[in-house]
């Protein structure tokens, strides 16, 4: 196997493996309610952070593989925080450990201004889910409102 096989091979470990152990936790958290619009997006966002990983990765010309796909990896992930769209994505599992638990899940989308709870129905994230909160009264602090 050749070096660049290598390190993709480790990349996807990096992008895509680590991040997913998180994602299985989320999926077993809510129970199987809502666990596949979430999931089908962070395959999503796991492949094209795949794919921009290795665009780095062939610019990147030192080894160790591991090494050089570890800084391919927090290159993207630093990008994709940023990222409109993107970044709520990236951010969810960041709040899970904050919160120690699922957090509440807010938007501003078209000025909505609302919030859900765990163990409510409609409790996913999207990419238009963009605020996190810990506890509701945070969220009401705040000015949203409970989605109904």
């Amino acid at each position: 196997m050749g070096s660049f096989a290598r390190a993709s091979a480790w990349l996807a470990l990096f992008v895509a493996g680590l991040p997913a152990l998180g994602v299985a936790a989320v999926i077993i958290a809510v129970r199987g309610r809502s666990w596949m619009m979430f999931s089908a997006t962070y395959v999503l966002l796991f492949g094209l952070a795949y794919l921009a990983g290795l665009i780095l990765l062939a610019l990147l010309r030192f080894c160790p593989n591991w090494l050089r796909a570890l800084v391919a990896g927090v290159l993207v992930y630093a990008i994709a925080s940023v990222t409109p769209l993107v970044s709520p994505m990236v951010r969810y599992p960041y709040h899970v450990i904050r919160c120690g638990g699922l957090p509440i899940v807010a938007s501003r989308f078209a000025a909505a201004m609302s919030y859900t709870v765990p163990g409510d129905e409609d409790y996913t994230v999207t990419p238009l889910h963009d605020v996190f909160f810990c506890e509701e009264k945070e969220a009401k602090a705040a000015r949203y409102h409970h989605y109904d």
